[in-house]
């Protein structure tokens, strides 16, 4: 990369990762002195993966359930979970993390704009590989990450077309996934390029070697990134193969030095997979079909590039043949393989996953490119073009941290009292039951579900409430729901709002529903054939409940038995349940929390 090409990718490189730390700026400015160590948090599932990043700074086992407070232990084993499999960018954080000696919210601070940085560094490197135009790469690197969740139909876009969007900012900086391997999959993508056009052999050899070892690591990163790498590969093969006869030896060498490379990682990894919990299935929602699925936005806009592309070539525009013009049909044909391989293969896992993470994103690099093909525009264009994508990339970060400000504030504010729980951890039993027992001998309660969400990313006790337990491994558990309910003081009639989502806890209508319902019940984007809950069923679930708590006794109480209560203190709170099991010590006060601890009572 020469001088001028080094300066336009960290124009793009600095605006990118900017607009990353963006939220985490807006908290660090606006709490000032106050600020405990919060990370801002840019999307609702985070707090699942930084709780993992920390169950592994406490020593714990790569198989763990940080939310139920259970390790892999022979006496009580767990199954593999999609954290235990996909441990590549855990084990990179954990390992940076427990280098430097810093916690978990701070390794996702750290996180956040390295992502962003690494994506923007890939994604220009890999459009000037192909364009030999650093104005079109930094623009068209600004213009992928910046618009990636309005080609997905998430972002501010989104919301004025659909209710349903779910995914607001530059999306793919969720951390950890996909924001710590993205990057890896635009650097794949250029090492596959570099391998089919490469003047000799042994660099063609060199670069697919390269190219089968980020895939090799992209296989124990993320799921639809390796996936949607190998589906991409496919495809590109294919169309080199069709419209590039004569380097069909070359197209069969680099493809099969990949694969080869690839079936190393494969073999471990169905391994592992063989070894998941059964409920990863309930909470992944793999399903049978053989259902066509063609209008998803990235479809739309990758159907846009092939039409451009067939009416440019038969007006003599460009040719088929040409190398770039190939690569620029092989990302807007990505689309169509991930989201209809069901057709052939009869399975189907929550494919907006690959529509809001990476076909999004890999479908607008085609639309750079053909643009970049297709015309000749003043270098002042791409300028223009560079700073509108970042102005609106700064509008898609600034007004959804302006949201969140005031859950980030909750969550910094309740980090003292999380600390405490940690140095108590070292002495409470909890640390060494989770090696000696493979559990913890008591868990965390609080009525506030913000602070349950946050206790596992500094601590180790694990929380009454089971946010997170499918997904790491555990079943659906109605009496522990029930239990967290009965000890929160919900009465029939709440429990009947949180199952109409009818309260103002969004969060908790979620969790109820989905935690007694199964979550195909409650999210209709999981799977084609939705069944909405029946009144009848929200009915019988409030009888159930309310027999579960006029029988409530010392046996129910030990199922789930508690170590620690956490209270706001200007929140009001029905001491009378928690008083009629345990017995709670004096106050220690923190910031606006209390924190007891508790001991059953004979």
């Amino acid at each position: 990369m020469n001088r001028s090409s080094l300066k336009w990718c960290s124009f793009a490189a600095i605006a990118v990762t900017f607009l990353s730390l963006l939220p985490q700026l807006h908290l660090w400015y606006a709490r000032g002195s106050q600020w405990n160590g919060a990370y801002a948090t840019v999307d609702g599932d985070e707090f699942l993966y930084s709780a993992y990043i920390n169950a592994l700074l406490d020593g714990r086992s790569r198989r763990n359930d940080p939310f139920a407070g259970r390790d892999d232990n022979p006496n009580a084993p767990l199954q593999e979970s999609g954290y235990s499999i996909n441990v590549v960018p855990a084990f990179v954080i954990y390992s940076l993390a427990k280098l430097f000696s810093v916690s978990s919210s701070t390794a996702f601070i750290v996180l956040i704009g390295l992502a962003g940085l690494l994506a923007s560094v890939a994604i220009f490197y890999l459009i000037l590989s192909v364009t030999h135009d650093e104005r079109v790469a930094a623009a068209g690197t600004l213009f992928v990450l910046c618009l990636g969740g309005a080609a997905a139909g998430q972002g501010l876009l989104g919301i004025l077309f659909s209710s349903d969007v779910t995914n607001l900012g530059l999306i793919f900086l969720r951390r950890y996934q996909p924001s710590a391997s993205f990057a890896l999959f635009f650097v794949f993508a250029t090492l596959i390029w570099r391998a089919l056009v490469a003047g000799n052999n042994s660099r063609a050899w060199l670069y697919a070697v390269l190219g089968g070892a980020v895939l090799c690591a992209l296989v124990f990163c993320y799921f639809y990134l390796w996936t949607a790498a190998a589906a991409w590969l496919a495809g590109c093969g294919l169309l080199w193969f069709c419209f590039r006869p004569e380097a069909r030896a070359r197209t069969i060498q680099v493809l099969a030095i990949v694969m080869v490379m690839a079936l190393f990682a494969l073999g471990p990894y169905v391994y592992l997979l063989s070894q998941r919990s059964t409920s990863l299935d309930q909470s992944q929602l793999l399903i049978s079909t053989h259902r066509l699925d063609l209008l998803r936005i990235p479809e739309i806009i990758g159907a846009l590039v092939l039409i451009v592309l067939v009416v440019a070539g038969r007006r003599g525009k460009l040719k088929f043949s040409g190398v770039s013009n190939i690569f620029t049909a092989s990302f807007a044909l990505l689309p169509f393989i991930l989201f209809n391989q069901q057709v052939v293969t009869g399975r189907s896992l929550q494919p907006f996953h690959f529509e809001n993470f990476i076909a999004n994103y890999a479908v607008l690099v085609g639309v750079v490119l053909l643009i970049a093909t297709l015309t000749r525009v003043s270098p002042n264009f791409w300028r223009l073009a560079f700073v509108v994508c970042f102005v609106w990339g700064a509008l898609e970060v600034v007004l959804p941290a302006r949201a969140r400000y005031a859950a980030n504030v909750v969550s910094d504010e309740m980090i003292p009292a999380m600390k405490r729980l940690k140095e108590l951890s070292a002495t409470d039993g909890t640390l060494s039951g989770l090696r000696s027992v493979g559990k913890t001998p008591a868990v965390v309660f609080s009525p506030h579900t913000d602070v349950m969400r946050v206790v596992p990313t500094w601590t180790a006790q694990g929380i009454l409430l089971g946010v997170g337990s499918l997904d790491f491994g555990g079943s659906r558990n109605e009496l522990k729901v029930y239990s967290y309910l009965y000890y929160s003081g919900v009465n029939g009639e709440r429990l009947r709002e949180l199952l109409n989502d009818r309260s103002a806890d969004t969060f908790m209508n979620y969790y109820a529903r989905s935690a007694i319902f199964g979550l195909p019940r409650v999210s209709p984007n999981l799977t084609f054939n939705f069944k909405p809950i029946q009144n009848a069923e929200i009915e019988d679930q409030v009888r159930n409940y309310e027999t579960y708590v006029a029988s409530f006794n010392r046996e129910a109480a030990l199922k789930h038995p508690l170590g620690y209560l956490v209270i706001r203190r200007d929140a009001a709170f029905d001491f009378s349940l928690i008083d009629r099991w345990y017995q709670r010590a004096a106050a220690e006060h923190y910031g606006p929390y209390d924190l007891y601890r508790l001991s059953l009572l004979n």
